[in-house]
């Protein structure tokens, strides 16, 4: 059935119910249902998932916008989806009786919220001693910080990664994506996969607090230690180094092309004039070695980046890597979703979706871990809302039909959203004057369709 462990995926067997929203848990219960975990993902029909109305497929919102969400698809691959209504006592009561099955209960609501849902640790042994629950809030499930709302924004400052970024002299930048999500995600996935094996040992549950500004934090080390040892706070570079020169972005040739070049020796060096056939700045004594080049590291940039800019990006990449110079291409979403190295190793995978969304098979970015002996289940699109009501709680929890109609009757389950409000964006080419991207390509679809064939 859809959304159940493959006979070959490592976590075969065991059963996840997932309280998420946008991306912390949602990430790391759709890596675990990947490796074969059934994962339950619960829904409400009162209060949409903001990821359902994001990105939305052609940015079409017409008939069942709620189906169509891409970044909703990206994050729940391989799920079972229910709603319901917990807000009403018979919803929670469902939802106890569903925990009282399963394994794992994960969620990543502040602790108020579970709290006044009756949730807590406490309350879930009492369903089942030997659960394991998780609870991946911004800052904690205890501490002085533990009710305040988590946004990527705020917790990228809190975590100190944000003051870190930035340019010399300038603020500290966020990045684009939200970070603070998807690494709390994949250290949910060990912590959880720890409580796992404890248990197998000793049979033995446990509450798994996971904080998304701590995860974020644990990624920085070097400069909490810095200051720890010697009580230094480095200055924010852009994309120089506090050590290495020439290191930063280049312009190649075409319009927003780009290399990365990251030079830590005096071999290196060498090297990099040898290939951009520039032997005079080898013999220049303001870059005679690694001190001179890190100081005067904005001539050596300035020199450069003109070279550079008449290079392809792969063809410069490849000719400095086979010097031993560390360089990298800087790919954009197309070039990431062509490029022929991922394709070969088969990171991207096709999946098909529900024949009423229209949406057809898309690639989706795959695991950049392969197991072996227990790979990957297949991929299954998520789920639509509610696709999988009956299966769950008859099949699971053996509600009759009688039941099953009462439950919809009485808008404890449902289909769709109660109250939907689809977010109309502006046309694409408004969004490219308003700066809201930075290009577009008509074409995409057959693209996509000539690169994987569904």
């Amino acid at each position: 059935m859809p959304g159940s462990p493959s006979p070959l995926g490592p976590l075969n067997g065991v059963r996840i119910i997932e309280m998420g929203q946008l991306i912390a848990i949602p990430f790391a219960m759709k890596m675990m249902a990947d490796m074969g975990a059934q994962v339950i993902r619960l829904e409400s029909t009162g209060r949409l998932e903001s990821y359902r109305s994001d990105s939305v497929y052609q940015n079409d919102v017409s008939g069942e916008f709620w189906n169509k969400g891409a970044n909703f698809y990206e994050q729940n691959r391989n799920k079972l989806g229910v709603t319901l209504d917990l807000s009403k006592p018979q919803g929670l009561q469902i939802l106890r009786e569903l925990i009282s099955v399963a394994d794992v209960f994960s969620e990543n609501f502040t602790p108020r919220v579970i709290k006044n849902f009756g949730l807590e640790y406490e309350d879930l042994k009492k369903i089942k001693p030997d659960v394991i629950m998780v609870s991946s809030t911004g800052y904690g499930f205890y501490g002085p910080w533990a009710n305040y709302g988590a946004t990527g924004p705020a917790t990228e400052g809190a975590a100190g990664l944000a003051y870190q970024t930035g340019y010399l002299g300038g603020s500290p930048v966020m990045a684009e994506i939200p970070y603070t999500d998807y690494t709390s995600g994949e250290h949910t996935v060990f912590a959880v996969m720890a409580a796992l094996m404890h248990r197998l040992r000793t049979g033995q549950g446990q509450f798994v607090d996971i904080s998304q500004t701590q995860a974020t934090s644990a990624t920085i080390p070097e400069i909490l230690m810095d200051f720890s040892a010697n009580g230094r706070s480095g200055p924010r570079m852009g994309n120089q180094d506090t050590s290495m020169s020439p290191h930063g972005c280049y312009p190649c040739q075409g319009d927003d092309r780009w290399i990365t070049i990251a030079i830590a020796t005096d071999s290196e060096w060498q090297a990099l004039c040898r290939v951009l056939g520039q032997d005079g700045w080898a013999a220049d004594t303001r870059f005679e070695d690694s001190l001179s080049r890190w100081k005067n590291r904005d001539d050596l940039d300035a020199l450069i980046g003109p070279v550079t800019s008449s290079r392809e990006a792969h063809e410069l990449m490849h000719a400095l890597q086979k010097e031993s110079v560390a360089a990298g291409a800087v790919m954009d979403s197309k070039d990431l979703l062509f490029d022929p190295h991922l394709n070969e190793r088969g990171f991207y995978e096709v999946v098909s979706h529900h024949e009423s969304t229209g949406i057809p098979p898309l690639p989706y970015a795959g695991r950049p871990w392969k197991l072996s002996k227990t790979p990957a289940v297949n991929g299954v699109a998520a789920p639509l809302m509610g696709e999988h009501n009956s299966l769950v709680l008859s099949d699971l929890l053996g509600k009759t039909a009688a039941e099953m109609s009462a439950l919809e009757e009485t808008g404890i389950i449902g289909y769709g959203p109660t109250t939907p409000r689809p977010v109309q964006r502006p046309s694409l080419d408004e969004q490219v004057r308003q700066g809201r991207m930075q290009r577009y390509e008509t074409d995409f679809e057959e693209q996509v369709r000539r690169a994987f064939p569904g």
